[in-house]
Order: C-alpha cells, then sequence, then structure tokens
C-alpha cells in the first residue's frame, strides 16, 4: 500500500513539473499589459479650440475625442506651429506635418471623431499644437501649444 501511494506522488509530481516547466504557458503571462489611453476632450467652436488638457507624456496613450460645437466644418490636427513663410499653405500640406489629423469634411457641425496617438519624445511649448487649418481659421487663432514631457 505504501509503494502504491509513493507511486502516485511520483506521477503527481511529475505532472506538475511538466505542467509549470518552461514550455507552460499561462493566460496572465501570455498577455502582455496595454496601458488604457488616457481621454483628452477637445472642443471645437468658432474661432476656438479647448482641450481638456495641453500637457502630455512622451511613451503613454492618448484618445483624443473631438467634437464640433461650432456651427462650421472645422478640421483638426496635432502638429507644428505655422511658421513664417507657411501662411499662405494649403490644408492639405499643413496636414502632412500632421501627427495626427481630422478632415473638415469628416468634423461637420455636431461631429465628434477620436484620435489615439502616443507621442514618442518630448517637445517643448511652441513645437506641437492643436489647431485648426480651415482656411481663416488657423489666422482666427484656432491653435493651442502643447507641451509633451519625458
Amino acid at each position: 500500500m505504501r509503494s502504491i501511494i509513493l507511486l502516485l506522488s511520483l506521477i503527481a509530481s511529475v505532472f506538475l513539473f511538466a505542467a509549470c516547466g518552461p514550455g507552460a504557458s499561462s493566460s496572465a503571462s501570455a498577455q502582455p499589459t496595454v496601458p488604457k489611453p488616457t481621454e483628452v476632450q477637445v472642443t471645437m467652436t468658432e474661432f476656438k479650440i479647448e482641450p481638456s488638457m495641453t500637457n502630455f507624456k512622451a511613451g503613454a496613450p492618448y484618445r483624443f475625442v473631438v467634437t464640433n460645437k461650432g456651427t462650421v466644418n472645422h478640421d483638426f490636427s496635432i502638429s507644428p506651429p505655422v511658421m513664417e513663410g507657411m501662411a499662405g499653405m494649403s490644408s492639405e500640406d499643413m496636414h502632412k506635418n500632421a501627427l495626427a489629423m481630422v478632415d473638415a469634411a469628416d468634423l461637420p457641425p455636431g461631429a465628434m471623431k477620436t484620435v489615439d496617438v502616443t507621442f514618442t519624445k518630448p517637445m517643448s511649448a511652441g513645437e506641437m499644437e492643436f489647431a485648426c487649418h480651415t482656411p481663416g481659421h488657423y489666422e482666427s487663432g484656432m491653435h493651442v501649444p502643447m507641451t509633451i514631457t519625458q
């Protein structure tokens, strides 16, 4: 009887070792933890952009929820500011330098769009901004500087 119990213990130990060995996986360790994006509300009106925050961390995911509460279409971009000599550029040209954007055709009055962004490097205020490049809107003040820290 004692030898049967010893044999059963040995068999149980072999199965336990196999289950916990180097080839074993568990659902908890097999799935990398992806951080949930921080939601940032961005409200657009004539001629104003109101973000719920303007300071961000490089490497952290953000979800920008952009709502047009104005009476005309707006576009939305996260892009470098317009510099001297760029004033005559088209919205399309401005969007080529954007990290993220929503076209004015997709943001009519009452519309809401989301954009997911993870900033890859720190940037000081003045290097990146929220902006609307619909003709005449940027010049009327529709841009807000942002900061990305480490």
